[in-house]
């Protein structure tokens, strides 16, 4: 039971501050201190949990409440200054405000007999004023838990919690709900005290809800008859100079206990012991054993009674322990109830009464659940809103909760969507739930593309609460990567959080075979030597991206494709290094470049782009190659090159920015240009070639006779060769 004041649940704090040695001292309890002394030394029993209510560890806005929960016979005294509470404590009377900020040490014990209990919490109390505007709806409410720190819910009395403010009962880990209105029924009989937290986010006050039991203004006088029944079967007659019967029985003056069967009716006689003619005779109709009869009416309980119109009853407990004060009115039904966000789990006692005479007792174990289950929680087996691969997706959530689930996509994610967050797939509704059966779900991996999922949970418990919807994004994603030149070494994935920072780590992702994609930033530096390519890849640059060769470099493409897009590629010589004389070479491969540029510097000679049976195609890009003795942009053999709105420059004593054999070359509206002392814009042998709408430019350090800017052999034909313009030639 709570030894509790009642102006705690009125104006709320009166301050009983009695330290027990002035107690001791001026009372007849003088004897008691020596007592306490001499038990200070017993062991404390760690077990204290039930009996705290309040306060609790934690950061608080608010200063905090004590409440506890004392058992019949047993006192408390505390301390909050580190001293002994009970040298130098206070008597524990009912709930009480804690005057304190700051951190909070509060000592308490708690004496019955020879037995003591210690129970130490600390807590911190940050006071910094209410963080809301004057006239709000949150600044008030908040202003009540300081003033009030205990606030009262039964029928008439609602405790609004703001929409804006979030809310948990207890402690723990207990749902968050969104503020409402707290309330319960008018007829409730069910009286606790019970923890409440509210945050903005931010900031958490905790404070004290007193749920009180209406007390109807009637209730039904208990009878005096000349006996007692104990347990509902054993009556016992007391009337003196009296004799009785029971039902057909012999009449008798005995007081000795009998059993009675409680499952029929009975007739209990009694008259004056002096029999005469005519005496009266009373008697009391015994009806048999009521049955107590559950019901549950928008999440409250009532109780009734199935039997005799005559019974009444009267809470005996709760069942809680946290019964404020005993009723003892009789009511022909009980009502128990709570509000949002709590829930009831004990076994109450009633006792019965037929015409205010005691029967006997009935227990009754009850539920009242008023608190929706957690949100579910996706499992996945890859971490994170990106995956590299199938995710197997779980649902899970409390125990005996059924799971809904809605599933969504896959939908195709486009390279826009994935650089601005994908935030149109973050507005994606629910659609139609169905019951999660526990199976994981197989999300799939889109093919050749980038995909989405959403997947929306929510779970409902045996008394159809329904949690928060919980809700899953994943985009999975098997060929988009990110390369940074200056990202941090830890934790590199290629994602977008945590992008490559190295060539070395593009390759070996390259080269497991499936089509990837880069998004470069900044100035990545290949590896020294050969950087061999063997399957298909795509980079798009992002942020001055740039891909740097050291001169002893080049990269190989086998059998594979490389597309690149807004992106630098650059070789220049390295003093003591020796040159390379390739930049890229291409075997039965594709290259296919966009808006870019490629520049290569070699010490005496070197081919930009070698191309062996393959397909080599620019689109506004262009291509520089410089050397002292020989420069070429594109040589090829058996393969296919496209160069349109583009521009190509060779720069060395002999310098081509073309040369082609066996192969297929078209050249459209472009511009071309040698700086050499001989050279040309396209040597041709064994080819067909499609020449439109180009700039040809030769600068030469000497006029220039009989040479012109295209020479192809007698088994080269032009397919087209119209619109094109030559100076220097």
């Amino acid at each position: 039971m709570y030894q509790i004041f009642f102006a705690a649940v009125l104006p709320w704090f009166r301050l009983r501050s009695i330290a027990v040695a002035t107690a001791v001292a001026a009372t007849t309890r003088r004897g008691r201190l020596f007592l306490l002394l001499a038990i200070f030394s017993l062991l404390a029993s760690p077990a204290f949990s039930s009996r705290l209510i309040s306060p609790v560890q934690g950061r608080f806005a608010n200063k905090q409440c004590l409440v506890l929960r004392l058992e019949e016979g047993e006192e408390a005294f505390y301390s909050y200054t580190s001293t002994n509470p009970l040298a130098q404590g206070f008597a524990y009377d009912g709930p009480v405000l804690i005057d304190m900020a700051g951190e909070v040490s509060l000592s308490i014990a708690v004496l019955k007999g020879n037995q003591k209990e210690e129970i130490k919490i600390n807590y911190s109390v940050s006071e910094r004023g209410n963080p809301f505007a004057t006239g709000t709806a949150e600044k008030d409410f908040i202003d009540r838990i300081n003033l009030e720190g205990i606030l009262p819910c039964a029928g008439d009395s609602v405790i609004n919690i703001p929409k804006s403010l979030s809310y948990f009962i207890g402690d723990g880990e207990k749902p968050v709900m969104q503020g409402q209105s707290l309330s319960v029924s008018a007829d409730n009989k069910l009286s606790r005290y019970i923890p409440c937290t509210v945050t903005d986010g931010n900031y958490s006050w905790r404070f004290i809800i007193f749920l009180s039991s209406a007390v109807e203004s009637t209730s039904f006088a208990k009878n005096t008859i000349p006996f007692e029944i104990y347990d509902w079967e054993n009556l016992t007659f007391t009337g003196k100079n009296l004799i009785w019967c029971l039902d057909d029985g012999i009449w008798s003056a005995s007081t000795d206990s009998i059993v009675i069967d409680r499952s029929k009716e009975h007739v209990l006689y009694w008259q004056d012991v002096a029999y005469k003619a005519g005496n009266p005779v009373e008697k009391f109709v015994i009806p048999p054993k009521p049955l107590l009869r559950q019901e549950n009416f928008n999440k409250a309980l009532a109780f009734s009674i199935d039997g005799d119109l005559r019974y009444r009853m009267s809470v005996v407990t709760s069942g809680t322990g946290d019964e404020a004060f005993q009723d003892s009115s009789l009511y022909s039904s009980v009502t128990f109830d709570t509000f949002e966000g709590d829930v009831v789990r004990a076994k109450a006692i009633f006792a019965f009464f037929c015409d205010g005479v005691y029967q006997g007792e009935i227990a009754s174990s009850y539920i009242i659940d008023r608190q929706p289950p957690l949100p579910p929680k996706f499992i996945a087996s890859e971490p994170g809103e990106y995956a590299r691969h199938d995710v197997s997706l779980s649902v899970e959530s409390e125990s005996g909760a059924k799971i809904y689930l809605s599933l969504l996509g896959p939908f195709t994610v486009n390279s826009n969507s994935y650089l601005d967050n994908n935030s149109e797939f973050d507005y994606i509704k629910p659609g139609e739930f169905f019951l999660y059966k526990s199976q994981p779900l197989e999300l799939r991996a889109g093919l050749e593309r980038t995909v989405c999922y959403r997947a929306f949970a929510y779970a409902e418990d045996s008394s159809g609460n329904v949690s928060k919807l919980s809700n899953y994004k994943v985009i999975i994603d098997e060929y988009n990567y990110f390369i940074d030149a200056q990202a941090a070494d830890f934790a590199a994935d290629g994602s977008r959080l945590h992008p490559f920072n190295s060539f070395d780590q593009v390759l070996k992702i390259i080269n497991q075979g499936k089509f990837v994609h880069f998004f470069v930033s900044g100035s990545i530096r290949l590896p020294k030597g050969l950087s061999l390519i063997t399957s298909n890849c795509s980079f798009t640059g992002m942020k001055d991206a740039q891909l740097i060769l050291p001169a002893s470099s080049y990269i190989l493409l086998r059998g594979a494709s490389f597309e690149v897009q807004n992106c630098l590629i650059q070789k220049n010589i390295e003093e003591g290094c020796p040159s390379d004389q390739r930049l890229l070479v291409l075997e039965k491969s594709a290259a296919i470049f966009d808006e870019c540029e490629l520049l290569a510097s070699f010490d005496s000679s070197g081919t930009l782009i070698s191309a062996d049976s393959s397909i080599v195609s620019f689109n506004n890009s262009g291509l520089t190659a410089q050397a002292t003795a020989y420069a070429c942009d594109i040589s090829s053999t058996k393969s296919k090159i496209f160069f349109t709105k583009s521009h190509a420059s060779s720069i060395a004593d002999t310098a081509v920015n073309f040369s082609v054999k066996a192969s297929s070359f078209d050249l459209k509206s472009s511009d071309c240009r040698v700086i050499s002392h001989l050279g040309r814009i396209v040597e041709a042998s064994e080819s067909n070639l499609r020449l439109n709408g180009n700039k040809y430019t030769g600068d030469f350090d000497r006029e220039q006779r009989n040479v012109e800017p295209v020479w192809k052999d007698e088994k080269s034909l032009f397919l087209e060769d119209k619109n094109n313009l030559a100076s220097g030639f």
